[in-house]
C-alpha cells in the first residue's frame, strides 16, 4: 500500500509512530551507530533530539523498548525548559537508558573549529557523566543550519560518536539529493521536510538515519499548534508540581480550578 494513502492514524501520535516503527522493523535492521561500519550495507537509525520534553522522550522510549527497539537519545544540558541534572530530569533519563536506549549530548557548539567543539563536548560529557554515572560515547549538533561548516567539516572525536559523522549521513548542500547514499529524514518543525518515514519502505533506499524530536509527539497528536497548546500545558502543569512540593503556601488547589491554559 502507499505510505500515505488511507493512512489510519493521527499525525504525530504515539499510535502512528508505533505504526511507522512496525514498518521500519518489517522492512530494515534499525541498528546502533556502534554497530555501523563501513562494511554495513542496510540501516535504519532513530535518533532522538530531547529540546523540550524529556517526559516525552520517556513515552517514547517506552514505545520502542516494548517494541524492542534501540534508540539514542541525546540531551542538552544548557537548554532553558529543562534541567537535566535535577534529581527529576536525571531519573528520567536514568530510566531512558534502562530501557535499553543510549544517552547522547545534544549541543550547539560556539565555533565551528574542530577543537573549540572538543574541548564543549568534553565539558558537557565530564559534568554529565558525573551526575548520572555512566559514560557518554555521542553526541549531536543543535541546529547545525545555523553553522554548516559544523556538518561540512565531519568533525571526528576519537572513541566518541559524531550522529552527523560520514558513516550515518551524507552532507548535503542546497538541494536534498534524489538518490542519496543515506536517507536523512527529520520530523524538525513539525512537519517532514525530507519525505516521511513510511516513503523510504516504498524506494531502494537500504540506509536510513531518522531524526525524532519527542516534543513534537503526543498519545492524541495533531498539527503544530495543537501540539504546542497541549505542550505547553504539560509544562506549565509540571512547573505548578514542582512549585507545590517545594513551596508549603502554594495555593495549587485554587490555580488548578483557574487554570485555564
Amino acid at each position: 500500500m502507499s505510505s500515505k494513502s488511507n493512512f489510519p492514524y493521527t499525525p504525530f501520535s504515539y499510535d502512528e509512530y508505533r505504526h511507522i516503527l512496525q514498518q521500519l522493523l518489517d522492512n530494515l535492521p534499525i541498528l546502533d551507530y556502534a554497530e555501523i561500519n563501513n562494511e554495513t550495507g542496510s540501516f535504519c537509525i532513530i535518533r532522538h533530539d530531547v529540546e523540550f520534553s524529556l517526559e516525552r522522550a520517556l513515552k517514547l522510549a517506552i514505545i520502542e523498548h516494548e517494541m524492542d527497539v534501540k534508540a539514542s537519545y541525546f540531551i542538552q544540558l544548557n537548554n532553558s525548559t529543562y534541567n537535566a541534572i535535577s534529581h527529576e530530569s536525571l531519573n528520567i533519563i536514568r530510566k531512558i537508558s534502562e530501557l535499553g536506549h543510549k544517552i547522547g549530548i545534544h549541543f550547539s557548539p560556539s565555533s565551528s573549529n574542530v577543537d573549540l567543539v572538543k574541548q564543549e563536548f568534553y565539558f558537557f560529557r565530564d559534568l554529565f557523566e558525573n551526575r548520572l554515572n555512566t559514560t557518554i560515547d555521542r553526541f549531536s549538533f543543535h541546529r547545525p543550519n545555523l553553522n554548516p561548516q559544523l556538518l561540512q567539516n565531519n568533525i571526528k572525536i576519537d572513541g566518541v560518536i559524531n550522529a552527523y559523522g560520514d558513516l550515518y549521513f551524507e552532507y548535503f548542500d542546497g538541494n536534498v539529493p534524489k538518490n542519496p547514499a543515506i536517507k536523512y529524514i527529520s520530523d524538525s518543525n513539525h512537519q517532514w521536510k525530507y519525505g516521511h518515514p513510511l516513503d523510504v519502505i516504498e524506494s531502494d533506499c537500504k540506509k536510513v538515519h531518522i531524526l525524532i524530536h519527542p516534543f513534537s509527539w503526543s498519545k492524541i497528536g495533531g498539527d503544530n499548534l495543537a501540539n504546542y497548546q497541549s505542550l505547553l500545558e504539560e509544562k506549565n502543569n509540571s512547573l505548578m508540581i514542582s512549585i507545590n512540593s517545594e513551596i508549603s503556601n502554594f495555593p495549587f488547589d485554587e490555580i488548578m480550578k483557574n487554570n485555564d491554559i
